[in-house]
């Protein structure tokens, strides 16, 4: 009964491990349809992918959270983007030390209004300055929330980069027609 018991663990582990999606590398370019989070982008050549973030070769990374605003509470949707400023500080300081006040630029993506939040971080206090951005886009019923975070070692190469990502973004209707 134990060997039993045994080989369906080790059989569940591995199928587990098989169905895990692992990054895929773009070898050139590569155009990204999500149809479900609604949104087109394009991965650079040489960086890998998976599900909503892409991942420079210097470990720049960039992620994308998709928010129904449907059953918000409406104060917290009236207050947008504001009302999001304290949960991305908290975000930030999960993984970094915030070293001081964010930078806030008023941008567009994709031709709509958008925010970018910049924030001065370290990883340790001794580790050279890098920095994560916040962009936020609020687009009919949804709000998106694009993260940049930067290695120091490919901040000043993967910032162009990404900022280019970013300026070719396009919003798809949930449909899967583009609506611009």
């Amino acid at each position: 009964m134990k060997r039993w018991a045994l080989a369906l663990v080790t059989a569940a582990l591995l199928v587990a491990a098989a169905c895990a999606a692992q990054p895929r590398k773009a070898e050139t370019e590569q155009t990204i349809t999500d149809r479900a989070r609604g949104v087109r982008y394009v991965v650079p050549a040489g960086w890998k992918f998976s599900d909503a973030e892409i991942r420079s070769p210097q470990g720049s990374l960039l992620t994308l959270r998709v928010y129904d605003l449907v059953e918000a509470d409406k104060q917290f949707v009236a207050g947008l983007p504001e009302t999001l400023f304290p949960q991305l500080l908290e975000w930030a300081e999960l993984y970094y030390r915030v070293e001081g006040p964010p930078v806030r630029t008023a941008t567009t993506i994709a031709g709509l209004p958008a925010t970018e939040m910049t924030y001065p971080v370290r990883v340790r206090p001794k580790d050279p300055p890098s920095k994560v951005i916040y962009w936020i886009v609020i687009r009919k019923t949804r709000l998106f929330v694009m993260r940049t975070a930067y290695p120091p070692s490919g901040l000043a190469q993967d910032e162009p980069t990404i900022r280019n990502v970013i300026g070719r973004w396009v919003f798809l209707d949930t449909g899967g027609n583009d609506d611009q």
